[in-house]
């Protein structure tokens, strides 16, 4: 059986969330089995204030299994996300994260295009300023000066503020621009797949000379997980377990 890789992104892993974790570590147990490469896009942690919290209790499980994924021969790769693009955890001696808005692949027969997706949010430009602020190097560096409860409760501070922002966002602040998805997939890409929408779909999008391509988006781990697969022929989104 040819290894397969898979995509999957939005966990949101939280300590008042243990069967999430339970879900994830059991997923990657499966990538474990079977898994070529394993690309994860973004927010897979509810927050991230530093390599320090990789020895919490509630994210030590999710660390251990990724670096047998490493371990066994599987490559992992780490998109920045909008919670937790200051990931930093070191896997076998090697960083796994390398943090980037995207990245190009071949898997399913098709030329990807990865990202986590919050860029595809065009009207948010509140976010836009905020996203260019919390990435700066002051407020990561403040952030690994404190103590590290310190920089849990301002991350989990952080979070509730946010969700309450994005309660008052208007639809267009928050829709996909699919002129956005259209021109990235003009570049020359077969398929865009992103995260950060908490919704598993397929799109067809036309293109010029009459060549179609695909907008895939991940769905979040809140009721189940759902993932993207590919093989040496195609592409299929699922759900885990």
């Amino acid at each position: 059986m040819s290894r397969r890789d898979y995509f999957v992104s939005d966990v949101e892993i939280a300590a008042e969330r243990p069967h999430v974790t339970e879900r994830f570590v059991g997923f990657l147990g499966k990538v474990r089995s079977d898994g070529r490469r394993l690309f994860l896009l973004g927010d897979i942690f509810d927050y991230w204030v530093g390599g320090r919290q990789a020895h919490l209790d509630y994210v030590r499980p999710v660390i251990d299994a990724l670096r047998g994924l490493v371990q066994a021969g599987v490559e992992v790769h780490y998109l920045a996300g909008n919670r937790d693009y200051g990931f930093d955890v070191h896997l076998d001696g090697e960083p796994v994260a390398r943090p980037a808005d995207q990245l190009v692949v071949e898997s399913g027969g098709r030329r990807l295009l990865l990202e986590h997706g919050d860029l595809l949010c065009t009207g948010d430009r509140a976010y836009r300023r905020w996203r260019a602020v919390g990435r700066s190097i002051p407020v990561r560096f403040a952030l690994s000066a404190v103590p590290l409860a310190l920089a849990a409760f301002l991350g989990r501070g952080y979070r509730r503020l946010s969700a309450r922002i994005v309660a008052r966002k208007t639809r267009r602040e928050m829709a996909v621009n699919f002129a956005e998805v259209r021109r990235r997939l003009l570049q020359g890409h077969d398929v865009l797949v992103c995260g950060h929408f908490h919704r598993a779909a397929r799109y067809r999008v036309g293109l010029p000379e009459r060549r179609s391509a695909e907008f895939i988006t991940l769905g979040g781990w809140e009721r189940h997980g759902t993932y993207l697969v590919g093989d040496d022929q195609d592409l299929q989104l699922r759900k885990y377990p």
